[in-house]
């Protein structure tokens, strides 16, 4: 008899579940929050109800980003599992063990995992080279979420038939097998942690929905009011901190991050300079101006133009 089809499965889950998987999903994108806020060392002061409001709204994002992540990290490690299903059997089978360790997969699950595996493998390893997360985490979510799958898999369906064992006074033997709803949390567990364990590294669930929200931006130039910080930032230039600054009525800061700002009053923002970096707070509203210039390469200026 073929296997549930895990397409099936998970909207089942998902149907019957549609509650919890909301709540886990708003406590992951706290755990998130929290994690980069910590990551930075600034946590956002002096909310409004209406950065409330917005910082609740991050929450609910992050956890739906993060679901949708786990989602796709989970079906490009199930290609893999497909993939290697047989040659590792095969192996197996002439070391005379009959059983098949990985579970192949029903037929109608073949085109989601195939098809989908592989755009999601494509998405997954292009997102993570374009932006700087490190391949060697991201090749071990792949591999645990494979490896869980394939024990969960191999564990439940070994229990189950531990059910039907007869002794030899006729009684059933009993092996403590699992059950099968610890067995789905268990799954459920290991394939949203996965990612976060490994693909986290660096900030990267984290740093990718801040930068799609506008949370954070990298590599943008600000203008900050010269009034009163002007010194300051001409003290930390001299110190090797900050590069290309230039002040008259409004200090000019090229290439600079913006770790968190949008939320409270105050902005934590990252400088570079020859000697080092700099991790600075300022508020909010000193920043007059964030400007992030993208040209067309066909009029984009030269740097003799530039320094004209």
């Amino acid at each position: 008899m073929e296997r549930s089809s895990l397409v099936g499965s998970l909207t089942n889950a998902i149907k019957e579940h549609s509650r919890a998987f909301g709540v886990t999903a708003a406590v992951i994108g706290a755990i998130l929050v929290i994690y980069y806020c910590g990551s930075i060392n600034f946590y956002p002061s002096g909310l409004t109800i209406a950065d409330t409001l917005f910082f609740l709204w991050v929450v609910v994002v992050f956890g739906f980003y993060y679901s949708v992540v786990a989602f796709a990290f989970f079906i490009a490690s199930i290609f893999w599992v497909a993939i290697f299903a047989k040659p590792i059997n095969l192996a197996l089978k002439l070391k005379k063990n009959k059983a098949d360790i990985v579970v192949p997969l029903p037929k109608s699950d073949w085109l989601m995992v195939l098809g989908g595996g592989f755009i999601a493998n494509l998405l997954i390893l292009g997102i993570s080279y374009f932006k700087g997360h490190p391949l060697l985490a991201i090749f071990g979510a792949l591999f645990l979420i494979g490896f869980i799958y394939t024990l969960i898999e191999n564990v439940s369906k070994r229990s189950a038939a531990s059910d039907s064992l007869l002794g030899s006074n006729g009684k059933p033997i009993n092996t403590s097998p699992i059950s099968p709803q610890v067995v789905k949390i268990i799954f459920y567990v290991f394939v949203y942690i996965a990612p976060l364990l490994f693909g986290q590294v660096g900030g990267g669930v984290t740093r990718t929905t801040f930068e799609t929200m506008g949370v954070r931006q990298e590599g943008v130039t600000l203008y900050v009011e010269a009034s009163e910080y002007k010194s300051i930032l001409e003290d930390y230039e001299n110190a090797g901190l900050i590069s290309d600054l230039a002040c008259s009525e409004l200090c000019t800061i090229q290439q600079a991050d913006i770790l968190f700002t949008n939320i409270g009053t105050n902005t934590k923002i990252k400088l570079s300079g020859s000697a080092g970096d700099l991790l600075l707070v300022l508020p909010t509203n000193a920043i007059k101006l964030v400007a992030q210039p993208k040209f067309n390469k066909s009029i984009q200026p030269t740097a003799d133009a530039a320094a004209d």
